[in-house]
């Protein structure tokens, strides 16, 4: 359990069994000072930013996620003439390089619907390499898969 962490510190997971160095940013308020402006990297996370990282490495497991990932690169790839891509395939379809904690005090639309996810795997993925992969997740639950400005 992280009792202290920085922004833009160093993490090791496991991303389909395999330990994998990702980077850990916030994307939320607290990467921005009382004037509105970006903090320098290595600020120090709040607690709630803490509290929803451990849960995160504690309890989101990308391996649980494998259908639904592979069935967001299908959907991608569809009509593009691409082979399906199969579960057992996307630890060379995707490559998760960082966690994107996202706490935010708005977090609604006006119509109530959610905005985006609180805390993220993001990375790269073959079928949408300009926009890359976000699996997100909001109160401890899975939210769903997108490109990564759905967190950005």
């Amino acid at each position: 359990m992280l009792e202290a962490w920085n922004s833009g510190e160093e993490l090791t997971i496991q991303v389909f069994g395999k330990e994998t160095e990702v980077s850990v940013f916030s994307v939320g308020d607290n990467c921005f000072d009382e004037n509105g402006e970006y903090k320098e990297e290595g600020f120090p996370r709040k607690k709630r930013e803490l509290d929803c990282l451990n849960w995160f490495l504690e309890h989101a497991v990308i391996s649980d996620y494998r259908k639904e990932i592979a069935d967001y690169c299908n959907e991608v790839y569809a009509g593009t003439g691409r082979l399906p891509v199969a579960e057992s395939d996307l630890e060379q379809e995707i490559q998760i390089t960082g966690i994107a904690v996202n706490i935010s005090e708005i977090t609604q639309s006006g119509d109530g619907s959610l905005v985006y996810p609180e805390i993220s795997f993001m990375g790269e993925c073959e079928c949408d390499p300009e926009h890359g992969i976000c699996i997100g997740f909001r109160d401890q639950k899975f939210l769903g898969i997108h490109a990564q400005d759905w967190t950005l």
